[in-house]
């Protein structure tokens, strides 16, 4: 577990999977945070990270709103979608997202800290399914996401 997170990690379907011991959170908390150059230019970062979940934080700034001057609505999916792909790549293996729909709810706006928390709900051999709520920091829903994620065949 990274930064102290307390969500349910092996409850639901994970039930049904053995908890890998080799898992390298560090790595792909490492990964996701240094080496995602799109995520460093607009400022989100990974701030916890376990098997299956993740919770990733963007502050909205003048930068990241639209012509109604509130956060714009690439914004909010790209925080979902960054804890979207940290949840995916927790479990050792990587995993890239197939198809995303997000219902957006509320407005956010200059100011505002965007905190997406996401979740691996179903998995198979290949193919995930991630839930992902993207919350300000007044705990106020903005918007709802489902992703589908594959998980590649790692070379031998």
């Amino acid at each position: 577990m990274i930064a102290g997170t307390s969500w349910d990690l092996w409850g639901g379907f994970m039930e049904k999977h053995s908890k890998p011991a080799d898992i390298d959170l560090g790595a792909t908390l490492e990964n996701v945070n240094v080496n995602d150059a799109f995520a460093k230019t607009v400022g989100m970062r990974v701030v916890e990270l376990s098997p299956g979940c993740a919770k990733a934080l963007m502050d909205i700034t003048d930068d990241h709103v639209n012509v109604f001057r509130m956060a714009h609505g690439g914004a909010i999916f790209s925080v979902a979608d960054h804890a979207c792909e940290a949840a995916g790549n927790s479990f050792g293996e990587p995993a890239v997202a197939i198809q995303n729909n997000i219902h957006f709810l509320s407005a956010g706006a200059a100011g505002d800290c965007l905190e997406a928390t996401a979740r691996v709900v179903h998995r198979t051999r290949r193919i995930g399914l991630v839930e992902a709520v993207v919350r300000n920091q007044h705990q106020e829903i903005l918007a709802q996401c489902h992703q589908v994620i594959y998980f590649k065949a790692t070379e031998a």
